[in-house]
């Protein structure tokens, strides 16, 4: 869940630790509706998903502590979750006025009253 100010300041400051010693203040964002997609694609992939929601470059994520990964990728996804399964939702109605069944049980489920799929 993101708090009021972070929905204000459009994301979170937090630090994050590296392997080789160093720590690096790091700017988490709420990503606009135009990244959701991006958002998406990395469902299966943290390191990425960190990586877009702290604007950072393909690979930086694998210089994370597994701590400061685990922090990273919790506050990331508060960040986001809930404009994220609004959006998903949108789009699944959308799906299913076009191909009604085609989302299947995934779909279904998201459909079923639950915010968070």
């Amino acid at each position: 869940m993101t708090d009021s100010m972070d929905t204000i300041t459009g994301g979170r400051d937090i630090t994050a630790r590296l392997t080789n010693g160093t720590i690096e203040a790091v700017r988490l964002r709420q990503l606009p509706v135009r990244l959701l997609p991006k958002y998406l694609e990395t469902i299966d992939d943290e390191p990425a998903r960190i990586e877009l929601v702290a604007d950072k470059p393909k690979g930086w994520a694998d210089g994370l502590t597994l701590a400061s990964h685990e922090e990273l990728l919790a506050a990331s996804e508060a960040l986001n979750s809930d404009t994220f399964f609004a959006w998903l939702r949108r789009r699944v109605e959308r799906q299913e006025r076009l191909a009604p069944g085609s989302s299947g049980e995934l779909g279904k489920h998201l459909l079923s009253g639950s915010k968070t799929g």
